[in-house]
């Protein structure tokens, strides 16, 4: 089982699902974050120890960035439990079962940030 934060971007569906899997899932809605910037999501995913799940692959590119050198230049930001995004659209429940295999597959994802891309039907780690 695993622990997911989903952002604004990724459907009430998607939680269900996700939740039917046995997963702790958590929208940003029910933990009090809606209309939050991107650096507060992430926050509150770390926090939880939460994997956070986000279709904002544009913006959580940088942001992983900036926290991941934030952390390892000091320790000025705390660890996240991994970020999943997807380059392109998907349906809610096609994301769930993506998800929900690559973290069957790879349970430990910290401070890492991974994309599928659906022209090639695969994960790859942010930044390959």
């Amino acid at each position: 089982m695993s622990l997911f934060y989903l952002d604004e971007n990724v459907s009430r569906d998607a939680e269900i699902l996700l939740s039917r899997y046995g997963h702790d899932a958590l929208h940003c809605v029910d933990a009090g974050n809606r209309g939050r910037p991107d650096p507060d999501h992430l926050q509150a995913a770390a926090k939880d120890g939460r994997i956070l799940v986000t279709f904002n692959w544009r913006d959580f590119q940088l942001l992983h960035q900036f926290w991941t050198a934030l952390n390892t230049w000091g320790n000025l930001a705390q660890p996240h439990a991994g970020i999943l995004t997807s380059l392109g659209e998907i349906d809610d429940i096609r994301w769930a079962n993506l998800v929900h295999a690559f973290v069957t597959q790879r349970p430990v994802l910290n401070n890492r940030m991974w994309e599928w891309r659906p022209q090639q039907e695969r994960w790859f780690p942010f930044g390959w």
